[in-house]
């Protein structure tokens, strides 16, 4: 009786966690439309800056949203091809203030899960905002709770190769200066990380 309460409450669990993490029609709609109207403009070889803002301000604020429109499902997401995230992030960092470039592309890698093309575009992304100032990277993070932290790490480390990307060793230093539940975790999530890929 005991083992049976709690596979349901385990089941009841997992369906709250997937709602949660769900993206409603009305927003995924929202979204689409917004960037989908903007997905012309961004594509020009010199992109106004006032556009690029508007793209950055339309993106969803959640990995569930991000994927509808630009990753790969059972088919191609409407976005999934066009813009090129790969080449647009970067013009996006470039015109938008850090701290609210860093904030969002840490608020969409919570759950996110890799897969090449635009979330990969957007993993590289994050991963360059770590990079290039991580002790504002953890000062974020460490608002975040630590299961969504965690989630962070695992989708800065979910690539296919994850022993080619380690922190450099001063990034690793300043994540640890900066907090102690991040420095852990950066490590524990490497390591499981390299670990399984070494036995796939």
């Amino acid at each position: 009786m005991r083992i049976w309460i709690l596979s349901v409450l385990a089941a009841l669990i997992a369906a709250v966690s997937t709602l949660v993490h769900a993206c409603p029609d009305a927003m995924y709609q929202k979204h689409l439309r917004a960037l989908s109207a903007l997905t012309s403009a961004v594509a020009t070889e010199k992109v106004e800056q006032s556009v690029l803002t508007a793209f950055f301000q339309a993106l969803p604020s959640d990995f569930a949203c991000f994927n509808r429109i630009f990753g790969y499902g059972d088919s191609p997401a409407p976005l999934y091809s066009e813009p090129q995230l790969h080449d647009l992030f970067p013009k996006i960092a470039a015109v938008v203030p850090e701290q609210d470039y860093a904030k969002k592309l840490i608020g969409l890698s919570i759950n996110g899960q890799w897969e090449a093309d635009q979330t990969g575009a957007l993993k590289n992304a994050v991963r360059a905002q770590l990079d290039k100032n991580p002790r504002f990277f953890v000062s974020v993070l460490s608002k975040l709770t630590a299961d969504a932290e965690r989630s962070v790490w695992s989708f800065l480390f979910s690539a296919p190769h994850p022993s080619n990307e380690p922190l450099s060793r001063d990034v690793q230093k300043q994540v640890c200066d900066v907090s102690a539940r991040s420095c852990k975790q950066s490590k524990q999530v490497y390591a499981r990380a390299v670990s399984d890929e070494h036995t796939h």
